[in-house]
Parts: structure tokens; C-alpha cells; sequence
């Protein structure tokens, strides 16, 4: 009898966390036949700052990457460059900071707690997700354009949302994506 008891205190208190780290989906590649600019773009320095920035932190670098070679503003989109061989190239520097929060209107939501623990649809959780996007573009080391972009995301779900997260997962990553197409297209004036 002790146990189920302790069962119930467990599942009262469970709730499911929302993953923080969804990096933007693959973008279809543009035209790789004529890039805006013949020379080497390097992605130098590439900062998140968050707790659990070392856990992610390659994963965003290669998909900035991605997104950056398969827009065709540039030859190549290296991580590292042999000066040797290039005397002119871009790098940009990307710093990167996020902010979510959540709610839970305790109107509808108090009865999933007590005394329908478990059982209670009704759990309205809201949502808001900021990414503040800061990135510096150099021509051999010479500033050429410095920019922020702040992109902002709102969800909510009715149902089950204490352990309903992938609505809340997929506007991060929309956030994210649409911060990263912006990025690009004032990459494209600037050049």
C-alpha cells in the first residue's frame, strides 16, 4: 500500500521540461552554381549563452553551416581556414542568447493537481521563447557589418500540458529557424 502511495506522490509531481535545444531544420539548398561572393565565408567564433551551451553548441555551428552554404551567398562556408592558401575571406562571429518562459493559468489547471492528479485534462500551459541573434561580419578582419536580430515565439496547449512539450519544442525551433533566415537575408544585403 506504501508503495502505490508514493506512486501517486511521484506522478503529482512529474512534469515534463521542454528541451531547449532545437537547432533549426535543414534548409533546401538554393543556387550553389553562382554565389553572391567568390570568397570563403569562416564561422569563427560561435557562442551560446546558456548553462548547457557545451551540449549543443557543434550541433547549432554545423547547422548555421548548412544553412549558410545552401543559401549561395558564398564559394565556400569553412569552420577553419588555411591562411596560407587564402589571402581575402569573411568570418563571422556569432553570439547567441535565449530566453523561455512558461505559465500555467491555475484556474483551469489546479484539479490536475489536486484532487485529479494524473487524470485531469485541463492544463493550460503558455509559452514564450526569445532568441536574441548578435553576429559581426568581417572582411579580412575589417568590420563590415554588426547586427542583432531578436526573434520571438508564442504557443499554448490545452490538453495535458504539463507532458504535451512538442508543440512548445517545434516553436523553438521555428524561432530559431526564422532568426537564422534573417540572419542570412541581411547577410545578402550587405554583401
Amino acid at each position: 500500500m506504501k508503495s502505490i502511495i508514493y506512486c501517486i506522490i511521484l506522478f503529482s509531481l512529474i512534469h515534463c521540461s521542454v528541451d531547449l535545444r532545437q537547432v533549426p531544420p535543414p534548409s533546401p539548398n538554393g543556387n550553389l552554381n553562382r554565389p553572391q561572393s567568390n570568397l570563403p565565408l569562416v564561422i569563427g567564433k560561435f557562442e551560446i549563452l546558456s548553462a548547457d551551451r557545451g551540449v549543443y553548441t557543434d550541433a547549432w555551428r554545423m547547422a548555421f553551416k548548412g544553412h549558410l552554404t545552401s543559401s549561395g551567398l558564398f564559394s565556400t562556408v569553412v569552420t577553419e581556414l588555411d591562411s596560407k592558401l587564402i589571402s581575402d575571406f569573411y568570418t563571422i562571429d556569432v553570439e547567441m542568447k535565449t530566453l523561455y518562459n512558461d505559465k500555467y493559468n491555475w484556474w483551469y489547471t489546479f484539479p490536475a493537481v489536486y484532487p485529479f492528479t494524473g487524470i485531469w485534462p485541463i492544463q493550460y500551459r503558455i509559452a514564450e521563447y526569445t532568441v536574441d541573434f548578435k553576429y559581426k561580419l568581417y572582411k579580412n578582419k575589417t568590420l563590415v557589418k554588426e547586427e542583432e536580430i531578436s526573434k520571438t515565439g508564442k504557443t499554448d496547449e490545452f490538453l495535458y500540458g504539463f507532458y504535451k512539450v512538442r508543440n512548445f519544442q517545434r516553436m523553438i525551433e521555428e524561432t530559431n529557424l526564422e532568426a537564422v533566415n534573417t540572419c542570412i537575408k541581411n547577410l545578402s544585403e550587405s554583401l
